[in-house]
Formats: structure tokens, sequence, C-alpha cells
């Protein structure tokens, strides 16, 4: 393949530019990139651009994308996510009712802080690369957009699954934790999967060992 875009259905525990390189690899090409990182932990819609394909990347970076992701209530970590220890917890029990209740105040456009441990660049840096060698990431809310959040069911205890429509630019992982002060209490993220990348879908994407 000389030129084109491949969809990749990214596994979790590999990171989205290992992906690319397998990807890349794989079809023999020597330029490819992707359409949006995909945190190691999370998996789903990852879109590989390959030759010259790769000059579309500011044309379909700045699209929508949709996730569903599964929210933990009543504790956090230090990277928001399952990739590092329980930093912080309370005895708060959440209802789908007042999760509901307060997802309006999320609709439209607002300033979203990203996460300390993100690939967020600061002066050429990457944010986590600074957390992870004991500093303090000097980070900046950035203007995002949720168009639509739906909490679609309830998993366990202050286990909830969400169905998120957002800007590119989003970072889920804040957004739970937003949601949970909202709610007064922590949050972190158990699972993100994303679905919808622009115009392309996981329906139609390649696992890497069909690729």
């Amino acid at each position: 393949m000389d030129n084109g875009i491949i969809l990749l259905n990214k596994e979790k525990g590999i990171s989205s530019n290992k992906a690319v390189n397998i990807v890349k690899k794989s079809v023999g090409t020597k330029k490819a990139g992707h359409l949006g990182t995909l945190d190691v932990l999370a998996d789903g819609l990852l879109p590989i651009t390959i030759g010259k394909a790769t000059k579309l990347f500011n044309y379909f970076l700045e699209k929508d994308k949709i996730y569903k992701a599964i929210y933990k209530f009543g504790q956090t970590s230090i990277t928001l996510d399952l990739e590092s220890e329980i930093t912080e917890k309370d005895d708060k029990i959440i209802s789908i009712e007042q999760i509901k209740s307060v997802l309006p105040d999320f609709i439209g456009k607002q300033q979203q802080l990203p996460p300390i441990y993100s690939a967020k660049k600061i002066n050429g840096q990457k944010a986590y690369e600074i957390a992870r060698k004991g500093g303090i990431p000097n980070l900046h809310a950035k203007e995002i957009e949720i168009y639509d959040i739906k909490c679609t069911k309830q998993l366990d205890e202050n286990l909830f699954e969400f169905e998120i429509h957002c800007s590119s630019g989003t970072y889920i992982r804040s957004l739970c934790r937003d949601l949970a002060g909202k709610l007064g209490t922590y949050g972190m993220m158990y699972a993100l999967t994303r679905t919808k990348c622009g115009i392309f879908n996981l329906d139609d994407a390649f696992t890497l060992s069909q690729i």
C-alpha cells in the first residue's frame, strides 16, 4: 500500500506510536502517522495515514470524536486511570440519577485542564515525561466542546458507563475528574474505547493481526 488511510482497532496495552510502527512495517511503507493519540490503556479506532495521505493530518485531526468510557467514582489516581495506584478515596456513593442531573452542565464549549500525565507538549517535552521525573508540568486550560454526554448504564457500585461525543483535543480522563468534582467526590477512568473519529467508524476498522 503506497498511499491511503488504514482504520486500526487498537488493542489495550500498546501505544499509538508503536501501533503505527507495526502497521508501517506490515504494509511496507516509509511514511505513516496517526490521527489522534489513544492512551496505552485505551482501545478502539485509530486512523493511520500512509504515504501521501499523511498530508491530510491537519484536516482529519480536528474532527469530532465519540468514546465509550467507564468511570469509577469515590477514588482517583495521579494519572486519573488504572495506570497508577489509588491516591485519594472517600465513602460517597453516587447514583445514576445524581450523574444525570449534572451532565447538562458539561454540554457545550468549556475550558479544560489536561491531565498531568498526558502527551500534551510543554516547550517540546511531553507533560508525562516531566511528571515522571518529579516535575510539575505547567499546563494551561484549553477550550474544548462536549456535544453530548450520556450515562448509559450502571455496572457496579460507583461504576458507570458513558458515551461521549466531543471535539478533538478533549481529555476523557479530565472529564471524569471534572464530573467527579461536580458530584463532590473523586473519579478516575477504568476503560476507554474510541468508536468514531470524524467520518471514520470503529465498525470498519481492522485489528493488528488482521492487517
